[in-house]
């Protein structure tokens, strides 16, 4: 049951990100509200190095990061404002982060891409 509520969830947030990124046309971009993004993103990190699940922040924020789906545990993390950029409806911001699985500390750098609209949602790059 797991593994199908799994599959249902990262299907309906693929349909989204297409449908988001589809045909520019006369669709005009949904807004970005660059203070929630950053808040948003800052709370969930917090959540997680507080071992809290995505779940946890829903409704509020739709989160689809494979590494905390699997569990690693995040030890600690920095946002980082320097090469942030934007696209559209979405904001592209690094996070410096360390993970912890199985006893071992690995140090990576990830870009989260955060929309506010119309939904808050994070997914890594």
């Amino acid at each position: 049951m797991h593994t199908k509520c799994h599959l249902v969830y990262w299907s309906l947030w693929l349909s989204l990100l297409i449908g988001f990124s589809g045909c520019q046309g006369d669709t005009p971009s949904l807004p970005l509200d660059s203070e929630v993004a950053h808040a948003s993103l800052e709370k969930a990190m917090q959540a997680w190095v507080d071992g809290k699940r995505p779940n946890d922040l829903q409704p509020e924020i739709m989160i689809g990061d494979v590494a905390w789906d699997r569990g690693q545990q995040l030890v600690s993390f920095e946002i980082l404002t320097r090469g942030e950029t934007t696209a559209g409806s979405n904001i592209h911001i690094p996070v410096k982060r360390k993970l912890m699985k199985d006893g071992k500390v690995s140090e990576s750098q990830v870009r989260y891409i955060v929309g506010t609209s119309p939904v808050i949602t994070i997914f890594p790059q």
